[in-house]
C-alpha cells in the first residue's frame, strides 16, 4: 500500500502506510557531531540520484541532513549506529518518504525490553506506578506490536551493526531553505525539518493505531501505547482527541493528529506551534525539534542525555558500509 504526504494549499500533510519486504546493498556514511562524545551515530548513505538530482545544492542538502542527524546524536547516548540511505527524486510528487524495516514483538517482551532499557526520569515515570507503559497489554491481548529495526538496537533487542535501518527519499522539485539557523525564506520548505521528521520515524516514532501490517491486524507501535484521551483512558485509535502522555493520561503533553478526520499520520502532532514532528506544516517557517519531541524519543527507547538541547547546524562526516532486509513502513509526500 502506497504512503503519501500531500501539499494542500500552504500546508504539508504527512501520511504513512505499510510497504513490502525488500533488500538493498548500501555504502553508509557515519555522522560525527563536531566535538560531541555521544556514542550514537547516524550513518547516511547518499545515492548517486541524491547528488545528481540536487545538483548545485547537493552539498547544501547533505549539510541539512547532517544538521538534522546532529539533533539526535547530540541528545541521545545509545551506543548504536543507525544506518540510513538518503535518496532523491525529481519533481514535486514526493517531498519526503521513509521506508523502515519493522519486526513484530509480544507486548510482554516489549514491556520487559523497555523496563530493562529505562535510564532517565521520563523512563521511570513511564514504567512506574501510574505510568503509561504497564505490564498489562494495552490492547488486552488483541493486538500485535511492532518496532523498527533502529528501535530494536536502542532497546538492545538486536546488536548494533552495519545493516541498513531505513531509506529516506526527498523530492528536488521543491524550493528549500537548507540551513534554518537564520530562519526559513518565504515560499521554501525547511529541509532540516523534513530530514529530522523522517529520521525520527526510522528511529521508531511511528503510529499504527490498530491498522494492518500485511495481514496482521490490529497492529500497534510502542508510541500507540503512549496515546491517551484523558486520565487512565487510552486512545489507541487514529481519531480525534488523542494525546501523548507518559503518566497514564494524567498529563497530556502534546495532541496527536486526527488521522481519521484529517489524514496525515496518527502519531504526528496536531496543528499548533511549529514543530518538526507536526502532521501539517507551512513553508516559510522554522519547524524545530522541540523538548517534547526529545522526551517522546526518550520513552521510545533512546537514552536522552539529561540537560541536552537541540544544536545549531554543524557536523562532520565519516564512512562505513551497510545491508538491509525486512518488513517496511513507508511514507511519501506528493503534491
Amino acid at each position: 500500500m502506497a504512503s503519501k504526504r500531500f501539499i494542500t494549499g500552504s500546508n504539508l500533510k504527512r501520511v504513512f502506510a505499510f510497504g513490502s519486504p525488500g533488500q538493498w546493498a548500501t555504502l553508509a556514511v557515519a555522522l560525527a557531531v563536531g566535538g560531541h562524545a555521544s556514542a550514537m551515530t547516524i550513518n547516511p548513505t547518499f545515492t548517486a540520484a541524491f547528488t545528481t538530482d540536487f545538483g548545485a545544492n547537493a552539498a547544501n542538502a547533505v549539510a541539512a541532513e547532517a544538521a538534522a542527524a546532529a539533533i539526535f546524536t547530540s541528545n541521545f547516548s545509545d551506543p548504536i549506529a543507525i544506518n540510513i540511505i538518503f535518496d532523491a527524486v525529481t519533481g514535486t510528487g514526493t517531498l519526503g518518504q521513509s521506508n523502515t524495516p519493522i519486526s513484530s514483538i509480544t507486548w510482554a517482551n516489549l514491556h520487559t525490553d523497555v523496563v530493562n532499557d529505562a535510564k532517565t526520569p521520563d523512563d521511570a515515570t513511564a514504567i512506574g506506578a501510574g505510568g503509561s507503559i504497564t505490564a498489562a497489554d494495552p490492547t488486552g491481548g488483541a493486538g500485535t506490536f511492532w518496532v523498527t529495526r533502529a528501535q530494536e538496537k536502542a532497546l538492545s533487542i538486536i546488536p548494533t551493526d552495519g545493516v541498513n535501518d531505513g531509506t529516506i527519499t526527498v523530492g528536488t522539485g521543491f524550493t528549500y531553505t537548507y540551513n534554518d539557523s537564520g530562519g526559513v525564506a518565504a515560499g521554501t520548505f525547511d529541509l532540516t525539518d523534513v530530514f529530522a521528521h523522517e529520521i525520527s520515524e526510522v528511529m521508531g516514532r511511528i503510529g499504527i493505531s490498530g491498522g494492518a501490517v500485511g495481514n496482521t491486524a490490529p497492529s500497534y507501535s510502542l508510541l500507540d501505547a503512549l496515546s491517551f484521551t484523558g486520565a487512565a483512558t487510552r486512545g489507541l485509535g487514529n481519531g480525534a482527541g488523542n494525546s501523548f502522555s507518559i503518566n497514564d493520561g494524567t498529563t497530556l503533553l502534546m495532541g496527536f493528529n486526527n488521522q481519521a478526520g484529517l489524514g496525515g499520520d496518527s502519531r504526528d502532532w496536531a496543528s499548533g506551534s511549529n514543530d518538526a514532528f507536526n502532521a501539517f506544516s507551512s513553508p516559510g517557517v522554522v519547524n524545530p525539534v522541540s523538548t517534547t519531541d526529545l522526551r517522546e524519543m526518550d520513552v521510545l527507547g533512546y537514552d536522552r542525555i539529561l540537560g541536552s538541547s537541540v544544536p545549531e547546524p554543524s557536523t562532520g562526516l565519516l564512512l562505513a558500509a551497510a545491508l538491509l532486509a525486512g518488513c517496511l513502513i513507508r511514507r511519501r509526500l506528493t503534491a
